[in-house]
């Protein structure tokens, strides 16, 4: 079922249940409204009846005449009894129907009474007169009323079928409209494919939920045309870095095989195979450990920062002996300030790709990692006196394979920063980088708890 069908349906059925409970509202309160003033009717003409065959006596002329005005023609199967204290009938003494002595005496208790049984009404009074006391019992048949309850009834049926059913197609309309820029928008977007990711849809100025739809639509086609770019970089720029040690491999191979050769030529050549297959072997290692992060599964537990920093140390200072690394804590006693969740390998490796770049452009000079708490934050600081970064090259050092331009003659294929942004971002840490050519760079890792 269509959204357009739905959404008619669904008006079309809470239109029905109010309109069915308005009807029904009027139907009940014209019935009770009925059968009140049907009541107030059978009372008058009791009271009627009993100031008639009572009071005659008492009244002068004119005024009973105004009596007898107010006495029309019987209601319909209308029967009026007058009983005397012996519960005897009087006055009115034709016919054989009689009320039972109970429903007489409930009269004389409560000196009014309104009863129903089926469709018959029944009012009782008690009258006090000069000649002594008497209880006055009239009945009759609503047949008027419940005639006019009748006509109301199929009018009102006849009435909500029809409203029902214009109800229906007015849905369908307002679900025509209402839908039309969805129905836009998607058909915009079946044009769209991977060759054109740059189109966008149309938007205008307001809040509504179609506008903020298309609004939230474009942001991810830029995300996606930005993957797929940076998809394309990646593949042209791996393709390259791994072209170029295979390249030497196979040149070396193919010369040394051009003709004979002596021991220590083929000893030279087999050493600088291997020293190409050793950066192959680390450039797809780089490369496999930055499609890790891309998946973004993650075990998180709990850890210490400063203990992350003096593993870094242990490991970087075995790996490179000439390096000089100083650590420096401003930490408060409650370890709880600087204890994150975070996956203790993944961190280990993002973290270690900056302190590697900070030793490998310092020139043996110290790199200083510093551990403080700003604003109850825990922040890395890792700042070296090496070769700095441009001003314009700092918004391009975390992307794929991106080397600034005074990084020549250094080893790597740039990929370590992009590694570390893709780790950091996946744990929420914010960075920020400062850096000046020929005087140092300092990274600052923002980490939330």
């Amino acid at each position: 079922m269509t959204i357009r069908d739905r959404l008619s349906l669904q008006f079309t059925l809470v239109s029905a249940v109010l309109l069915f409970g308005v009807l029904a509202g009027i139907y009940l309160l014209t019935s009770r409204y009925r059968r009140n003033d049907f009541r107030e009717q059978l009372m008058d003409r009791a009271i009627t009846n009993a100031q008639i065959f009572l009071a005659q006596d008492n009244m002068s002329a004119e005024k009973f005449r105004d009596v007898q005005k107010k006495y029309p023609l019987s209601l319909s199967q209308e029967v009026v009894r007058i009983y005397d204290d012996s519960d005897k009938p009087v006055f009115l003494t034709s016919g054989s129907f009689q009320w039972p002595h109970e429903t007489i005496d409930r009269v004389r208790k409560q000196r009014t009474v309104q009863l129903q049984q089926g469709d018959k009404y029944t009012s009782g009074v008690y009258y006090v007169d000069n000649s002594g006391n008497f209880t006055v019992l009239a009945s009759a048949v609503d047949t008027f009323g419940q005639a006019e309850m009748r006509q109301l009834f199929w009018v009102m049926f006849v009435a909500f079928f029809i409203s029902v059913f214009i109800l229906f197609f007015a849905g369908r309309l307002f679900a025509r409209i209402a839908l039309s820029p969805m129905i836009r928008v998607m058909n915009d977007v079946r044009i769209i494919r991977s060759t054109s990711l740059d189109r966008r849809l149309n938007t205008k100025e307001g809040k509504d939920e179609i506008n903020e739809l298309a609004i939230t639509f474009n942001n991810l086609l830029e995300h996606l045309q930005q993957a797929f770019e940076a998809q394309s970089s990646f593949v042209a720029h791996a393709s390259h870095e791994l072209r170029t040690p295979v390249t030497s491999i196979i040149g070396d191979v193919e010369v040394t095989l051009s003709q004979q050769r002596g021991e220590k030529e083929y000893r030279e050549t087999l050493g600088g195979v291997l020293t190409e297959a050793e950066k192959l072997s680390d450039l797809i290692n780089t490369l496999f450990e930055l499609a890790q992060t891309n998946t973004g599964f993650a075990e998180f537990r709990e850890l210490r920062l400063d203990e992350l920093l003096w593993q870094l140390k242990d490991e970087w200072i075995t790996r490179m002996p000439e390096s000089r690394i100083e650590l420096q804590y401003h930490l408060p006693e409650d370890t709880r300030k600087y204890t994150i969740q975070a996956n203790n390998y993944l961190l280990f490796l993002a973290i270690g790709n900056i302190l590697r770049n900070a030793i490998k452009f310092s020139h043996d000079k110290v790199v200083y990692c510093s551990l403080f708490l700003q604003n109850n934050t825990p922040v890395i600081s890792i700042r070296d006196k090496g070769i700095g970064i441009s001003p314009e090259d700092i918004p391009n050092i975390f992307q794929p394979f991106f080397r600034g331009a005074n990084t020549f003659g250094y080893a790597g294929y740039g990929v370590g920063l992009s590694l570390a942004d893709k780790i950091l971002r996946l744990h929420n840490v914010k960075v920020t980088v400062r850096s000046e050519l020929n005087k140092g760079t300092e990274f600052l890792l923002y980490f939330s708890i």
